[in-house]
């Protein structure tokens, strides 16, 4: 070390190079350096990354409360039709009902007249019934059917065993789906 400087004495292997102490030192610092640009490099990926996962989630944030406002949403559109839904069948169900108090209030007069209304009142909701898709299920003379009938009863009979013999309600299907079920007496082998 040399006593002016208090820089210590470069040594022997450094001599040899002809590179000093101080050198090696500015070497280390400089922005040529490999291990230097590479630390920056992974800094500014790391910040990056963050800046990222914070994009993400943000997003992630307004994407949930995205859904659960469509839920909500779902939930009073669905409510609304449970309440709405029959609002048209209804409606179309009202001249039905008109229908039946001017036959009511014709009966007293002349009885013929009643009768003629009835069965125009019961064509009027029948094609009520078509327009909104409900079909009636009549099977007299069918087979009997556990899937839309009902057997109330059986009795004998020379028809074929479990053979539709009288419909004492029918049935009805909405969309094809079962509504009610046609309550039936089937037959049975008769009594030998």
């Amino acid at each position: 070390m040399s006593k002016d400087s208090g820089i210590p004495s470069p040594t022997p292997e450094v001599e040899a190079a002809g590179v000093s102490t101080q050198e090696s030192r500015a070497e280390g610092e400089s922005p040529g350096n490999p291990e230097v640009n590479d630390t920056a490099t992974l800094e500014d990926q790391l910040e990056a990354a963050r800046a990222e996962i914070g994009e993400h989630q943000e997003r992630s944030l307004r994407l949930a409360a995205e859904l659960e406002n469509v839920r909500r949403r779902f939930a009073r559109e669905l409510d609304s039709v449970r309440r709405h839904g029959l609002e048209h069948f209804a409606a179309d169900l009202l001249p039905v009902i008109d229908s039946l108090e001017l036959a009511l209030a014709a009966a007293a007069a002349a009885p013929e007249s009643l009768r003629e209304g009835l069965e125009m009142t019961i064509r009027l909701l029948h094609d009520i019934l078509s327009r909104h898709h409900i079909e009636p299920i009549d099977p007299m003379g069918e087979p009997f059917d556990p899937n839309v009938h009902e057997a109330m009863a059986t009795q004998p009979s020379s028809e074929p065993a479990d053979t539709v013999l009288q419909v004492v309600q029918k049935g009805y299907r909405l969309h094809g789906r079962l509504l009610r079920p046609a309550r039936v007496i089937v037959s049975r082998p008769g009594d030998a």
